[in-house]
């Protein structure tokens, strides 16, 4: 990678769900790129759409406003991509079929490096304040969407993260090495992962996995909301229901063999 380009992309890196606004004293400080040279990025980035930088009166003169935001071109593109993700098409209508049959929020996530980003989600129709947005991302040991894809995982990187920083999200975080790997193991013996006050407090998710053709466990579906909309002690109502649709969208992804739960 070019050291320009290597710049370029840690600019754009910057922005995401927790901090989407910027200005150049912060940028700065955070990447060290000299201000000359991120004020002459941020110029082309403005210019080609990349990014924004909103403008307001002062009186009667026009100021451009110190705070920098993602533009509209980057959405542009983010839908185009979204839209022509394979999975996601298939995936979809088996979301709402679930969203239709249990009223809960459904949401499809794949594996992005040491990440599970959220592709797809459908409301229910009394939504909760979830911690989950298409294009957000949560560390693979932490949710159960993204847990039940480590599970998975070969044992060099389920290693690296059990070694790694783990970050405490809500009040039920899995923050220790013996607690996140029983549960790692739990998940792919059982073939779904449950969660709870993970991410957000309060809220719930069980999640299943989506094979692909190689036999790879890349995304998962799950469902989502309050704990007392999916209790631990109805898991075994959700789940075949779940695993039929995780069986059909493996299936359809190519994946050769049975889905090995719930048959």
């Amino acid at each position: 990678m070019s050291k320009t380009f290597e710049k370029a992309v840690k600019i754009l890196s910057l922005f995401n769900y927790e901090k989407p606004v910027w200005t150049l004293d912060e940028m700065a400080q955070e990447t060290n790129i000299p201000k000359p040279t991120l004020i002459r990025f941020l110029k082309s980035f403005t210019e080609v759409g990349f990014l924004r930088r909103p403008s307001h009166y002062v009186g009667s003169k026009l100021v451009l406003s110190d705070n920098y935001y993602l533009g509209y071109k980057l959405i542009e593109l983010g839908v185009i991509a979204s839209s022509s993700l394979e999975v996601k098409n298939i995936a979809l209508p088996e979301m709402i079929s679930l969203r239709d049959e249990f009223d809960v929020a459904v949401q499809l996530i794949c594996m992005d490096q040491l990440d599970g980003l959220y592709l797809e989600k459908v409301e229910s129709t009394n939504p909760a304040l979830l911690y989950t947005k298409v294009g957000r991302r949560a560390p693979l040991y932490a949710g159960a969407c993204s847990r039940i894809i480590l599970a998975y995982q070969s044992n060099k990187l389920i290693n690296e993260i059990l070694l790694g920083n783990l970050v405490k999200f809500a009040s039920g975080t899995l923050t220790t090495k013996n607690e996140l790997l029983n549960a790692i193991e739990s998940s792919k013996k059982l073939g779904y992962a449950y969660s709870l006050s993970e991410l957000a407090e309060g809220t719930v998710s069980l999640a299943v996995p989506i094979f692909n053709a190689e036999g790879k466990v890349l995304y998962s579906i799950s469902i989502a909301g309050i704990e007392a909309n999916i209790p631990k002690s109805k898991i075994k109502e959700y789940l075949p229901r779940m695993w039929k649709a995780a069986a059909k969208i493996s299936k359809e992804l190519g994946y050769s063999a049975s889905y090995p739960y719930g048959q």
